[in-house]
């Protein structure tokens, strides 16, 4: 999903979460749930997950979004070395979560 196509889906009302996923070595993606389908932010044209180095770096990338809140996750490192294929889920069941303002 580009950013464009976020802000056309919050404008439209079908953004129903939005999450910050950290991962080893301060490296952040946004994950997006519009209409029931998860996808990850990518820049325009490129098919590859979009890279944050911080909450601070998404939020100036958001600016303009209308959405008040972004989850930020961290993963266990535990977990998902243990995890693949179909137990994978059960890593991010156990994530840790919090509730940040996307806009401070």
């Amino acid at each position: 999903m580009t950013l464009e196509q976020l802000q056309l889906a919050a404008e439209q009302g079908r953004l129903q979460r939005l999450a910050l996923l950290s991962h080893e070595g301060s490296l952040y993606l946004v994950e997006t749930q519009v209409d029931g389908q998860r996808a990850l932010l990518h820049g325009d044209g490129l098919p590859a997950p979009r890279h944050f180095r911080s909450l601070e770096d998404v939020r100036r990338a958001l600016a303009d979004l209308p959405w008040p809140t972004i989850e930020l996750v961290h993963l266990n490192v535990a977990d998902e070395a243990g995890s693949t294929g179909p137990v994978a889920g059960s890593a991010d069941a156990a994530a840790m979560r919090l509730t940040v303002p996307l806009h401070p």
